[in-house]
């Protein structure tokens, strides 16, 4: 193992006795650790558990988050290296691609929902977990991935009528960045003529007091399950016509 933790408790070899693992062995450490060794098979079986008993929003917000930030302290701290970080944070998109919604051809008729990283920005593990839980509750996602110049989210906007529109800024310093790219894309938006779309922003900089207003967002905020709350009254509001 990466760090000094207990052995986890493996999956039964048949999948049929899977509930013969305690709930109470799910914890952000056991994921943590599984994530810095880039064990993506198992990290994804651990998230799959925990989604039997919680909702996908809670599980993000909850058992994924709270490992990820154990990583983090690790790096910061020297226990573990930037190789161990990076190494967990691929190992969770792996393992996150392998528990991705499954809906079907009815996936592909909602709405659309398009999610970037504001040009320079480079984490990317946020916008998959929004994609999982909009798609759930009835979106059609696109999602653009990081580091995407304000000119080419526009283009894209233009070219495809979005209902729903995330950016995600870490660095405080993307302010303009992230003001940016939502100017561009409610210009994008009055030239394709379609309705006013709804613009969320994630990542840290969500934290700063005040920020939805200063840089023209209708939502800011980190928290999954209240993203999915504003997502819904959106999705409310297209179907019975208050936009």
């Amino acid at each position: 193992m990466a760090d000094d933790l207990p052995p986890p408790v493996l999956p039964p070899v048949d999948p049929a006795a899977a509930d013969m693992l305690p709930g109470e062995t799910i914890t952000p450490e056991l994921l943590a650790g599984l994530l810095a060794d880039g064990d993506d098979d198992l990290a994804a079986w651990v998230l799959s558990q925990a989604l039997r008993d919680t909702p996908r929003a809670g599980v993000y917000d909850g058992l994924l988050a709270d490992a990820m930030r154990l990583v983090g302290e690790r790096w910061e701290s020297g226990r573990w290296g930037i190789a161990e970080e990076h190494l967990a944070s691929q190992t969770l998109l792996r393992a996150l691609d392998r528990i991705r919604p499954v809906l079907g051809p009815e996936g592909r008729i909602g709405p659309l929902a398009v999610l970037a990283g504001v040009a320079g920005e480079h984490h990317m593990i946020g916008l998959v977990c929004l994609d999982h839980v909009l798609r759930e509750r009835g979106w059609t996602v696109a999602n653009l991935g990081a580091d995407v110049p304000a000119g080419d989210l526009s283009r894209f906007l233009t070219r495809n009528e979005a209902r729903l529109i995330a950016i995600t800024v870490s660095d405080p310093a993307r302010t303009g960045a992230a003001a940016d790219a939502i100017a561009q894309a409610r210009a994008a938006g009055a030239r394709a003529a379609g309705a006013r779309a709804q613009i969320m922003l994630g990542g840290r900089l969500a934290d700063t007091p005040g920020i939805a207003a200063t840089i023209g967002a209708d939502w800011s905020g980190r928290s999954l399950a209240d993203a999915a709350l504003f997502a819904e009254d959106a999705l409310r509001k297209l179907y019975i016509g208050d936009t």
